[in-house]
């Protein structure tokens, strides 16, 4: 086998043409901080390594209009505490700062958390409860826009093409009348790989207290993270008080069950996930605290 040939663009121009030369076996490099371990593996050299780390205009965050895009080469560390995000999609912020060591954030991306399709990626289950879409550029300058949930499609699995690099990723900015939160469960307080995620969107309407739009993802519980429309459908419209805790806790609960049934780890995770929920709810702070009423809320059925 060859020598790995490194290419480091450092204009829109020079990755697409480093895009061009791309093959089954290229390979891009963002933060590297899973690639570099896969690329331990015997057989594993790539013929082409494109390095993306050159690309300054890719790291960013920015308002346009009522959009706010997101560069794909930004650093987990840079998005913990960017002062926009923190405003308008605070699940993101908090999920960055979640991610693995300091260490691992400051060189993490965006991007690369998004390519790498890993189940258990807190970056995309915010992304996914924010609606957002990932904008691409191939190896002959085409840009194409498309949901996140149409681009990861398992473990390990998307439908980037082997020419194909994330460049950015974008979703509506959340207004004053949304309120957004992020929790994570691991082994460990740090440097801990999720076991469970909760990314939760909510609006509501000042006058009446009623919530108007609600958006639930969860992660590390399926091949990929998933939103659960059912949920989100029954928490519309009704008031944001405790027995809208209650109802979200127990449709988490029965979205797990239903996600992984043969799972070992199922009633550990089924467990968790009320106290779970409870904190991305009172994390919204739409109401005074609630807390689970244990045990019996664990495995309750969800009714109207």
């Amino acid at each position: 086998m060859g020598a790995t040939d490194v290419l480091t663009p450092a204009t829109r121009g020079e990755l697409v043409a480093a895009l061009a030369r791309a093959t089954p076996r290229t390979r891009l490099l963002a933060g590297g901080t899973d690639l570099v371990r896969a690329l331990r593996a015997p057989g594993a050299e790539p013929d082409v390594l494109i390095d993306l780390s050159g690309l300054a205009d890719l790291a960013y965050v920015r308002l346009d209009g009522g959009t706010v895009r997101v560069g794909a080469t930004i650093t987990y560390a840079e998005l913990q505490r960017d002062p926009l995000l923190r405003e308008h999609a605070l699940c993101l912020a908090l999920a960055a700062g979640q991610v693995g060591s300091v260490q691992i954030r400051n060189v993490a991306t965006l991007g690369g958390n998004v390519a790498n399709a890993s189940s258990c990626a807190d970056g995309a289950t915010a992304l996914l409860a924010l609606d957002a879409e990932v904008t691409t550029i191939d190896g002959a300058g085409r840009v194409t826009c498309r949901p996140l949930g149409r681009v990861v499609l398992g473990a390990n699995r998307t439908t980037l093409g082997r020419d194909e690099a994330i460049v950015e990723l974008s979703f509506a900015a959340l207004g004053a009348g949304h309120r957004s939160s992020f929790t994570k469960i691991g082994s460990r307080t740090t440097v801990s790989v999720a076991r469970l995620s909760c990314a939760l969107v909510a609006g509501v309407d000042a006058a009446s207290g009623a919530l108007t739009d609600v958006r639930v993802a969860l992660g590390a519980v399926g091949a990929t993270a998933f939103r659960v429309p059912t949920l989100e459908a029954l928490l519309r419209g009704r008031p944001a008080d405790e027995r809208a805790a209650r109802l979200l806790a127990d449709g988490v609960v029965q979205a797990i069950a239903a996600s992984i049934p043969e799972r070992p780890s199922l009633p550990y995770k089924e467990a968790a996930a009320v106290g779970l929920a409870y904190d991305a709810w009172n994390a919204l702070a739409l109401c005074p605290p609630c807390e689970p009423a244990w045990p019996a809320e664990a495995g309750a059925t969800t009714g109207p």
